[in-house]
């Protein structure tokens, strides 16, 4: 998309040079006129469609608050942290939940609904973004089964209330997760590209924060705050 949006903007620039070059309102001045209209519209398009891709749709915080010795564990060690959900404001989503788990490396396991990428494209602001449920989190010598809940299964996630947008159709999608995810018939017709999960982890650092996000594209993501 970048290297897009460079030869784009170096044609309007010309485009406009020549524009200003001509006097009067010849045949030649209204067709770069308008040449330059549609090329501002073009590029508007196009840098809006990069921030779409850029900018995150939900994201969460994970927060180390101790990592401590101790033998009776597999691994040797136990890490204690917080994890809370962060609005699009950055506000916090309720008061979060610490956890403890055995050894450093945390999964999160969460399940992804992500829509074709021609509604970004027409700014849909309904089907513009993906959308994310964190189904639990969980450490390595855990089983999977018995990770700690964040949202729960088939209901509409907490990000997701009234106010932001969310309706019956997102709904829906929740309620009949992994049907409509092996229904490749219903996909089609509700605009959504892929259903699936995804458990990205990372090895926590003591005193360390992190940030959770999903990209309007999709893509859960992991990196360190500070």
């Amino acid at each position: 998309m970048v290297r897009l949006l460079t030869p784009l903007a170096f044609l309007l620039v010309g485009a406009a040079a020549a524009w200003w070059g001509l006097s009067g309102d010849s045949a030649e001045t209204v067709a770069l006129r308008q040449e330059v209209a549609e090329l501002q519209e073009d590029l508007a398009q196009r840098e809006f469609q990069l921030d779409m891709l850029r900018a995150r749709s939900r994201v969460a915080q994970l927060e180390v608050l101790e990592q401590y010795p101790d033998p009776s564990s597999r691994s040797g060690l136990r890490t204690r942290f917080h994890f809370v959900e962060i609005d699009r404001e950055g506000r916090s989503l309720g008061k979060g939940q610490e956890f403890t788990i055995d050894g450093a490396l945390v999964y999160l396991d969460a399940q992804v609904i992500k829509f074709d990428d021609h509604f970004v494209e027409s700014q849909d602001l309904l089907r513009g973004s993906s959308l994310l449920l964190f189904r639990r989190i969980f450490g390595e010598y855990q089983n999977p089964a018995d990770g700690f809940v964040i949202d729960t299964v088939g209901e509409r996630p907490l990000a997701y209330a009234p106010e932001s947008g969310a309706n019956a159709f997102q709904d829906e999608l929740w309620a009949n997760f992994w049907e409509y995810a092996n229904d490749p018939a219903v996909s089609r017709q509700s605009g959504v590209r892929a259903m699936h999960g995804e458990a990205p982890y990372i090895k926590l650092v003591e005193n360390k924060r992190y940030s959770v996000e999903l990209r309007h594209a999709g893509g859960l993501s992991i990196s360190v705050l500070n």
